[in-house]
């Protein structure tokens, strides 16, 4: 009945995090706790990652770290993409679903607060302490998610949650609207012959720009598990969509008139 982990990429990343962090051979089924392990049985599939060589091999591009930035700098250096986009040839990356590092990045794991604390929360059957294994939103079982720590009534709870998420959302919008105004400016500065070295720095801040909006899109708690970083991560996003359209101008790219 202990818990342990078993997917090989999770293990390897791990090591490599922990590597970088000056801590070395670490061995998750070995070295950490099981409240550590409550949210690491998580994190072996709702992560950010990619296939690796010819093989494919799963891969967590943890080496630097588990903030947006380090995964973006991983890629960079080993010159990875996802595809190239069609309409602006930039070579792009897609987030998978980062709930582990966004979630790294929050206060309650600062706390200690495990996954399985909000999404399994521990309940009585019988004689019994238990995880519930009905797996799902602490936001539809809020007494027993929330209330253990928090003595604050469920309007109020669900008030806060809600407001979070509603921010994110606003910021999400903003950042969606800079990158496809980039997006556009690409596609028509690439139409009006500018060449690829002129376009060069635009598809980069492309690249940087949707790829950290895709991070917090694709990261299923909308803000919840890390606001602060959930909207930095989105307001960088908007910035850098904005440089790469000044750089086009810069490239000598005059938009058309609306």
């Amino acid at each position: 009945m202990q818990l342990r982990v078993t997917r090989p990429a999770f293990l390897e990343g791990m090591r490599a995090l922990r590597a970088a962090q000056g801590v070395p051979d670490y061995d998750v089924n070995r070295d950490s706790t099981r409240q550590e392990m409550r949210s690491f049985v998580c994190g072996q599939c709702h992560v950010e990652y990619y296939f690796k060589g010819q093989e494919k091999r799963l891969v967590y591009p943890w080496a630097k770290g588990l903030h947006v930035e380090d995964s973006l700098a991983y890629y960079d250096e080993i010159d990875f993409s996802d595809w190239t986009h069609a309409d602006t040839g930039a070579r792009m990356l897609k987030a998978q679903h980062p709930e582990f590092e966004m979630w790294n990045q929050g206060i309650h794991a600062r706390a200690g607060v495990a996954c399985a604390d909000c999404h399994m929360p521990y309940r009585r059957v019988g004689a019994f302490k238990i995880s519930d294994h009905h797996v799902r939103s602490p936001l539809l079982n809020i007494h027993h998610a929330c209330q253990t720590c928090h003595n604050v009534e469920e309007k109020e709870l669900l008030h806060r949650a809600e407001a979070i998420q509603e921010v994110t959302h606003e910021l999400r919008e903003l950042a969606m609207d800079a990158v496809i105004a980039l997006i556009g400016d690409l596609k028509a500065a690439r139409e009006s012959g500018l060449k690829d070295e002129a376009l060069e720095a635009a598809r980069r801040l492309q690249r940087q720009a949707q790829f950290r909006l895709d991070f917090v899109e694709s990261e299923n708690s909308t803000g919840f598990h890390a606001p602060h970083e959930a909207a930095r991560v989105l307001a960088t996003a908007a910035d850098l969509a904005r440089q790469g359209q000044l750089a086009l101008r810069d490239a000598g790219f005059v938009p058309p008139r609306p």
